[in-house]
């Protein structure tokens, strides 16, 4: 059973990435990509929303730590780090949220980080409500 994942994407950083992997021509249906300006705008409501609409995990993909221009990636972190909570509160495994870093050279990384979290997010299984 493949789960719906959803992944965010900063536009500066890893869409570039994603442009260049072979994977961006060759996506899987259960993959859902969105492309924001900066990570920094992926707010909690987003997110949250996201899970009740019945995808089973997002992935936020954001600048490296010294290269965005907008400090987006660090208020991303600590928006990850408290939605986590609010998480397993809802009884949501935290582990269905993941942030990383990745620059606009790393198409390589990008895919193996997506193929990775997909394949958690398979095992996981569906949100049992």
């Amino acid at each position: 059973m493949n789960i719906k994942t959803v992944i965010f994407y900063c536009n500066w950083s890893t869409y570039p990435g994603l442009q260049l992997s072979r994977f961006s021509n060759n996506q899987p249906e259960t993959h859902k990509y969105l492309v924001s300006m900066c990570s920094g705008r992926i707010s909690p409501e987003l997110v949250l929303q996201t899970f009740q609409k019945g995808v089973g995990g997002v992935l936020i993909a954001a600048c490296p730590q010294d290269a965005c221009e907008h400090d987006g990636n660090y208020k991303t972190v600590g928006r990850v780090a408290l939605l986590k909570i609010m998480l397993h509160q809802m009884g949501i495994n935290p582990e269905r949220l993941k942030f990383v870093w990745i620059d606009k050279g790393e198409s390589a990384k990008l895919l193996q980080t997506v193929n990775s979290f997909t394949e958690k997010i398979n095992k996981l299984g569906p949100i049992k409500n």
